[in-house]
């Protein structure tokens, strides 16, 4: 047909090399294509880097598959691919479109991951992969890839310093690993364990609020309220600000002889958590014990309507209605 020239099969054959790997002919259109044109991959690549320089990522990104999928035995062409979709998330990010920027991450991250697996002992998957887990924070797999790498790669300035991170990350996941144990300690009831593991973390990190969190609570369950005070505190320096900080920080208040600190310290938590039964309660009862019946009151009508059927709200009723009855009398 005069209407059909060999760059139109060309065309049609890398659409579908580049869309469908496992079409039933695709090895047949692969030997046809590697007829009609040698230099088929090496053209496809520069058309797809003119392509990514004009920013016409979806083209770009059709040629780099048709390249990849023509020889898949190359591992520099998944790291192309892959760069691909790195500039399509930046430039999501970039537009603010969230969905666009985690297909983007994804497509990168399968692709890679189809690269190692492919070729295992590849330095350059090895690193493109672990390294892009590292810039996502999947630092147990970032971890488990960059470790591979060092076994495969040859001496040089890369190696160094992937070295080096794989060194401070290992580092950090061992940390943290102890800010868990830490706080499963304090769950079991194992004060003095998680204090000494906070601690040992702090050691590493002084500037991870959580770690002083867990060291003010145990403080607080082991009954030394001063030094639990100062580890709260220390949360609300490094920028932490939350209810849970502040309910503590008023235990600890109150415990040490400060009621009016302590009811500051529980309205601040109220103002973050306005609804938080607990808290309101907490506060009503001290309210009631100071003598100030009518915030007390307040207090506990807003813990009903939230839920009336909490022991401590149910608890706070019964007594204030209570010392209700003895003032009458």
């Amino acid at each position: 047909d005069e209407g059909i020239s060999f760059a139109m099969i060309a065309a049609g054959l890398i659409k579908v090399i580049a869309h469908n790997q496992n079409h039933p002919h695709t090895a047949y259109y692969r030997n046809l294509l590697f007829n009609l044109q040698p230099d088929i991959v090496k053209e496809l690549q520069l058309a797809a880097i003119a392509r990514v320089n004009a920013e016409d990522y979806d083209f770009a990104e059709e040629l780099f598959s048709a390249a990849l999928n023509l020889n898949r035995e190359e591992p520099q062409l998944f790291v192309n691919l892959s760069l691909v979709y790195g500039q399509m998330a930046r430039k999501a990010r970039d537009d603010k479109k969230q969905e666009l920027y985690d297909e983007a991450i994804e497509k990168q991250l399968q692709t890679l991951r189809e690269g190692v697996d492919l070729h295992p002992n590849s330095e350059l998957l090895l690193s493109e992969y672990g390294v892009l887990n590292l810039f996502l924070g999947n630092d147990e797999i970032a971890l488990k890839y960059l470790n591979s790498y060092l076994k495969v790669a040859q001496e040089g300035e890369k190696r160094d310093l992937i070295g080096k991170q794989v060194n401070q990350l290992t580092e950090r996941i061992d940390n943290e690993k102890t800010l868990f144990a830490a706080f499963d300690a304090m769950q079991m009831g194992q004060d003095e364990r998680a204090l000494a593991l906070s601690e040992t973390f702090i050691t590493n990190d002084k500037h991870q609020w959580g770690a002083w969190f867990i060291k003010g609570w145990a403080h607080r369950r082991l009954g030394d309220y001063q030094s639990s005070q100062a580890a709260f505190l220390r949360c609300l320096e490094l920028g932490e600000e939350n209810a849970d900080i502040y309910n503590e920080l008023s235990i600890c208040a109150l415990e040490l002889g400060n009621r009016e600190l302590s009811k500051d310290y529980l309205e601040i938590a109220l103002e973050l958590e306005e609804d938080n039964v607990k808290l309101l309660s907490n506060l009503a009862f001290i309210h009631m014990r100071d003598g100030e019946f009518n915030r007390a009151y307040e207090l506990m009508e807003r813990g009903l309507a939230i839920d009336p059927n909490d022991p401590a709200i149910q608890f706070l009723q019964s007594e204030l209605t209570r010392e209700g009855d003895e003032g009458e009398e």
